[in-house]
């Protein structure tokens, strides 16, 4: 008996160290699973801004969740009109990246939800930053907050494309399925374009055709949906995965009766 009690109690122990650590490690905030990657202060010293996303941020579209606190009045902010100016410092130059501004509210946790398509990783010469323009009633301020960008994952989520009628550039991210499943997945895909090195649009007027295949077993699936737009430049269609494994999903798309690309594709395992 003694024996029991002394081992049940030094598992015990060895639990409870491994969930401290367990938290200790994890930079999530404590009302989510949600990651923190950086936080800035605005140029008047008004605002802190602490910037969050679900995982490391990786080239292509990532959501971003921030939380603003009134450092005059050590109160978090709820509301506000809230714009993002994502900048990628190549030394010699410099150029932004597709953003979609928060919302003016904050969601029931307090965070306001926005996004960046990051088209490329940093290094160790190059860097991110995304300035935040935070404007509450009569106050104003700017924060800057610099970022870690990561290369995209083995099978990227990012894909550029030149099209063929007039060689605009075109950045086509997934962004669902994140965990893809045997069977019926939701997926939906972004897509902008460089209008300039400080301007990229979403692309509002493409059609968009996919084709999964599974080049392993030679055979395809049924039962897909072309992606459709449904507003700043997101679409929104249905894959058919049969089985697990690596699944090839080829992309077309067309602007009118002209085919911008037929040749693109992104890889998705299982």
């Amino acid at each position: 008996m003694h024996k029991n009690v002394v081992l049940y109690g030094l598992l015990f122990a060895i639990s409870i160290t491994l969930i401290s650590c367990e938290k200790s490690d994890n930079q999530g905030d404590q009302n989510g699973d949600l990651v923190l990657i950086s936080s800035g202060i605005s140029t008047d010293q008004s605002f802190k801004v602490d910037l969050y996303a679900q995982d490391t941020l990786f080239e292509g579209y990532n959501k971003v969740f921030l939380k603003i606190t009134n450092q005059e009045a050590n109160q978090v902010v709820n509301e506000a009109e809230l714009k993002f100016k994502p900048m990628m410092d190549m030394i010699t130059m410099k150029h932004s990246a597709p953003f979609e501004n928060p919302a003016a509210v904050a969601n029931t946790e307090g965070y306001f939800e926005g996004a960046v398509v990051f088209i490329m990783p940093s290094t160790a010469d190059m860097g991110w930053s995304l300035e935040v323009n935070i404007k509450t009633g009569d106050n104003e301020g700017s924060a800057d907050i610099t970022i870690p960008v990561v290369k995209s994952l083995e099978e990227p989520r990012k894909i550029n494309v030149i099209s063929a009628i007039d060689e605009t550039k075109y950045f086509v991210s997934i962004v669902e399925p994140v965990k893809p499943m045997v069977g019926i997945n939701t997926c939906e895909f972004t897509i902008h374009y460089k209008e300039s090195m400080m301007s990229f649009p979403p692309a509002e007027d493409i059609t968009m055709e996919i084709e999964p295949e599974m080049p392993s077993m030679d055979h395809g699936s049924p039962n897909n949906e072309h992606p459709t737009h449904t507003g700043d430049g997101h679409y929104i269609g249905q894959l058919n995965f049969t089985m697990t494994g690596w699944w090839r999903v080829h992309i077309t798309l067309k602007k009118g009766n002209e085919i911008i690309t037929d040749d693109a594709f992104m890889d998705i395992t299982l």
